[in-house]
């Protein structure tokens, strides 16, 4: 079956690379760039991994990544792994993150090879 994946990030450049490059892995994407958009799409869709950037306008990645959980458990889906991506140093916000038990941190700019490693290892 087709892992679906969600990447959320405000840059929309990044959110197409990020879609043709999992797409051509045989992956299904779902790419946003506004987190409210992902709150509603929770409740209708599971996703076996979430790509999320933490430092976004408006609501950041932890807060959408938070609420997605929580809607997500209210509406019975099963939980997913999220993978969070940042290009800024914010300890207050990465602290915050760690407490969702992120699979990992990538830091932009990132290798695309070393993105795809972590995200097989999630579904071998």
């Amino acid at each position: 079956m087709e892992k679906k994946i969600l990447v959320i990030d405000d840059e929309e450049i990044l959110t197409r690379t990020l879609s043709r490059l999992l797409g051509k892995k045989g992956y299904q994407v779902t790419a946003l760039t506004k987190p409210e958009e992902a709150l509603s799409l929770i409740e209708k869709t599971d996703f076996d991994l979430v790509l999320c950037d933490i430092r976004m306008p408006g609501m950041n990645g932890v807060e959408t990544v938070r609420e997605m959980k929580r809607i997500g458990q209210a509406a019975g889906k099963n939980d997913f792994p999220v993978i969070f991506l940042t290009g800024y140093a914010d300890i207050k916000l990465e602290n915050e993150a760690k407490a969702l038990q992120p699979v990992a941190f990538v830091f932009k700019p990132f290798d695309a090879f070393y993105l795809l490693e972590i995200i097989q290892t999630q579904f071998t």
